[in-house]
């Protein structure tokens, strides 16, 4: 064989492994792009709507001084929930001062899930809820997902971080709007579909359990 074919089947080699690579990131950006099936049992406390703040999560509120709080939904074992890490990081940085951040740890094992998250070191307080009973109680059913309470504990804001699941789109970066209103004393925005229409992974509390799905 000539050199000429070698180098055209090393060229078309290469071409076919660039398009397996390129043809596995669509399909995962498009599988993490689309509506997370939803519980059948769902229950979704309306916005504006006082929830009744479950323990351990009500005594690790509990001390926040009346300021707005915000319940960061984690999954160390879901993509997504790594891609917005470095967003989330700003937010504590930018607001922390004069808003309590929370990750709630979804996972299998309490222990493995905290440890996971102390080691990513965002600086902020974590509950594991392995049961998924925090999420249910506030509607919550993916991570990445955020939920914004005011100071009276009630619902300002649940949903996605952006439109773009690596949080690049300053346009939608909903949970910084949400901040900046609720602090700002304004009524909840009224938040587009891209927003509250959640985006990610289902909860391993939720998986194989009866789900409605939209895809």
């Amino acid at each position: 064989m000539g050199q000429t074919p070698k180098i055209l089947l090393l060229v078309l080699a290469e071409a076919l492994c660039c398009g397996v690579v390129a043809a596995s990131f669509w399909l995962e950006d498009l599988r993490f792009s689309l509506p997370t099936p939803r519980p059948v049992n769902l229950v979704e406390p309306p916005m504006g709507d006082r929830v009744e703040l479950r323990e351990p999560l009500a005594t690790a509120l509990g001390d926040r001084d009346a300021a707005p709080c915000v319940l960061h939904f984690f999954n160390p074992s879901c993509p997504c929930s790594r891609f917005n890490l470095d967003h989330l990081r700003r937010l504590v940085r930018t607001y922390g001062g004069r808003v309590r951040f929370v990750a709630i740890l979804e996972g299998d094992d309490a222990a493995a899930v905290t440890v996971e998250f102390r080691k990513l070191k965002v600086g902020i307080d974590a509950l594991p809820d392995v049961d998924g009973r925090i999420a249910a109680s506030l509607g919550v059913y993916a991570t990445p997902q955020a939920v914004v309470l005011d100071a009276a504990d009630r619902v300002y804001y649940r949903g996605n971080y952006n439109a773009s699941r690596y949080c690049v789109d300053r346009e939608t970066e909903f949970v910084r709007i949400a901040i900046e209103s609720c602090l700002a004393g304004n009524a909840p925005p009224r938040w587009p579909s891209i927003a509250t229409t959640s985006q990610g992974c289902e909860l391993p509390a939720n998986l194989g359990a009866g789900q409605e799905d939209p895809r």
